[in-house]
């Protein structure tokens, strides 16, 4: 025999349910998860930007005002003011990145270049392996993470 509590219970979860749906509150069956589908790139903002050699050694920290322009630079591959960045393969999607190909100087010396990492909204980081113009090889990593949606008038 069913308790009279045990009786109200399905009634009050459809009840909260209902209430909720009417008031424009998500809710998810247990059972069901829908997955979240990663922005295809990052939000534009205030961005501060951790530069690391080796994966270890600290050796820059700069904070950039991203634009929409530079959000939709970020799905072609990173590249930075000094360099004309040329990817053969450039996967930029789902939350992962993946790219290979060469960093370009002001005089047209090429450094091959391999990047891997993850990125969300709000954040990336992006292991990055060089050979420099003078064969020197090189590896490094890139985080960064927004700080707001605006930026500072002092910021670039």
């Amino acid at each position: 025999m069913m308790k009279p509590k045990d009786a109200i219970r399905p009634v009050a979860i459809a009840l909260t349910a209902a209430i909720l749906a009417v008031l424009g509150v998500a809710t998810v069956a247990p059972a069901v998860f829908a997955q979240e589908k990663v922005p295809a790139t990052i939000l534009p903002g205030h961005w501060q930007y951790n530069y690391k050699i080796g994966g270890v050694l600290p050796v820059g920290k700069e904070l950039k005002c991203l634009t929409a322009k530079d959000v939709a630079q970020f799905s072609e591959g990173i590249c930075t003011r000094k360099f004309k960045c040329v990817y053969e393969r450039k996967v930029v999607g789902d939350g992962h990145i993946d790219l290979k190909g060469v960093w370009i100087d002001k005089k047209n010396r090429e450094a091959p270049v391999k990047g891997k990492g993850t990125y969300t909204p709000e954040t990336f980081k992006l292991d990055v392996n060089v050979t420099t113009i003078h064969g020197l090889p090189l590896s490094g990593v890139m985080e960064a993470k927004r700080l707001s949606a605006t930026c500072p008038a002092a910021t670039e």
